[in-house]
């Protein structure tokens, strides 16, 4: 009788087994949040300046690993509670969430790039959590009840930044709201990290001409 047939090591084989998604959403929250917050106190100048930095980091790390499989493995390894399952040789979606926050803090006020950042950093996880609990209908392999969720979690973040004037005003961002909550439902080919906050933040700076 053959034994148990052993698969050969690889940076792949490290996800066989599905991750609790909530360290990755409590990262993605965490993390997502630190810009768009720092962004509230620090200058727009300062924010670019500083993101450009990490873009550059992150980029390099990511050309680093796919030219070397040992530093690869070594890095999915490490960060295996935070990686999807495909990104063992795909971008991460953290360095995606870097190179859109540049672009936010760039091409848009310092209030439309907070307001756009913040409804990805919080929306997105509220999408998720509830959207894979929901049952149903689904539009492209997600729950309608997930962008709901989206939608009134950046509602209520619209108000908040409202309200403390940070952003204004509130109709746009409800409106760059509600885009972002179409924008990661829709099948998009880019990574939601980087579609959810660009296309709510260009939506802002449109209305807000």
């Amino acid at each position: 009788m053959a034994g148990p047939t052993v698969e050969p090591s690889s940076s792949l084989g490290l996800f066989r087994q599905q991750q609790p998604p909530i360290w990755r959403r409590l990262f993605h929250i965490i993390a997502g949040s630190s810009a768009p917050i720092l962004g509230v106190f620090a200058s727009q100048e300062v924010m670019v300046a500083l993101l450009a930095v990490l873009a550059g980091v992150a980029i390099t790390l990511e050309a680093a690993r796919f030219s070397y499989e040992p530093l690869n493995r070594v890095l999915v390894r490490l960060l295996k509670p935070l990686l999807k399952k495909d990104e063992d040789h795909k971008v991460t979606a953290a360095t995606f969430m870097i190179i859109a926050s540049l672009g936010c803090f760039l091409f848009f006020d310092k209030g439309i790039a907070v307001a756009a950042l913040l409804f990805l950093a919080v929306g997105d996880p509220a999408a998720a959590l509830v959207g894979s609990r929901a049952r149903g209908l689904r539009l492209w392999g997600k729950s309608p009840w997930g962008t709901l969720a989206m939608f009134f979690v950046a509602a209520a973040l619209a108000l908040i930044l409202w309200s403390t004037d940070v952003a204004s005003p509130l109709w746009a961002l409800l409106v760059g709201g509600l885009v972002a909550a179409v924008a990661e439902i829709l099948p998009l080919r880019l990574d939601d990290n980087a579609t959810v906050p660009l296309i709510s933040g260009g939506a802002m700076a449109l209305m807000t001409l």
